[in-house]
């Protein structure tokens, strides 16, 4: 490179997939996708003062959240989940407590439309559960990985969290052992099938600016997941190898 010269930029590579699950270029990218809309009910630790519902903002960024409910403001830091605070999870929403003090509860609100599952889903679905992921540098990337009939959520507060509704989209099973878009091809011959299914974000990217996650899962019956993850614009913001099986578990 000569002086004064600017520095070549790499090449981006092209992904081999059709954008088939990118909507309008009007609607791809909210300015602000940190934030959504939700139902908050909030009480009051006296069983005296009634609950209060109503139309509330919910923000996360690397776990930290936000809640907006008419002219109150709340801050729940991850730092402090377990000690001032409680905070559990569900299909509807999310679910803070402060003991002694009050309970927040935040219920999703989006387009049904949007979200709809397909027929099955929720009760003969091989991804749903608790996924445990590699680590890289002793964090882990994207720690542990929760697929729930209409939530996924995953990451944590040193590499940030992602927690949100998705619409789905199956791809054709893959033949001997590949599937579109596979990064890290077979290296011998096989006869495997597997399955794979795209998963985007509802209503819009997580904090992080994931906005679909690809899992791949070969039906052999070695519970392995593979995890990708790509931008609105259809680039790859993550491969992260496969992910085992946890146990189950309740909030």
């Amino acid at each position: 490179m000569k002086d004064g010269a600017a520095p070549a930029l790499m090449p981006v590579p092209r992904l081999l997939f059709p954008l088939l699950w990118l909507s309008t270029s009007a609607a791809l990218v909210p300015a602000r996708a940190d934030t959504t809309t939700a139902t908050c009910l909030f009480s009051v630790h006296d069983h005296t003062a009634p609950v209060e519902r109503g139309p509330c903002s919910f923000s996360q960024r690397q776990g930290n959240v936000t809640v907006r409910f008419g002219e109150r403001l709340f801050d729940f830091p991850s730092a402090e989940e377990g000690r001032t605070y409680t905070r559990s999870a569900s299909s509807e929403g999310l679910r803070f407590n402060r003991e002694g003090q009050y309970t927040l509860r935040v219920l999703w609100q989006t387009d049904p439309s949007a979200t709809a599952k397909p027929a099955g889903w929720a009760t003969d679905n091989m991804y749903l559960g608790r996924w445990q992921g590699q680590s890289t540098a002793g964090r882990a990337v994207i720690d542990v990985l929760t697929v729930e009939p209409n939530r996924i959520r995953w990451g944590n507060s040193y590499n940030g969290a992602c927690d949100s509704d998705y619409s789905v989209a199956f791809l054709p099973w893959g033949r001997n052992g590949r599937y579109p878009d596979q990064l890290v091809p077979p290296s011998q011959p096989t006869d495997l099938v597997v399955g794979v299914v795209r998963l985007t974000l509802q209503p819009g990217p997580c904090p992080t600016g994931h906005a679909v996650i690809q899992l791949a899962m070969p039906l052999d019956g070695s519970s392995a997941l593979e995890v990708v993850t790509y931008n609105a614009k259809g680039e790859l913001t993550g491969s992260y190898g496969a992910f085992t099986s946890l146990p189950s578990s309740r909030p």
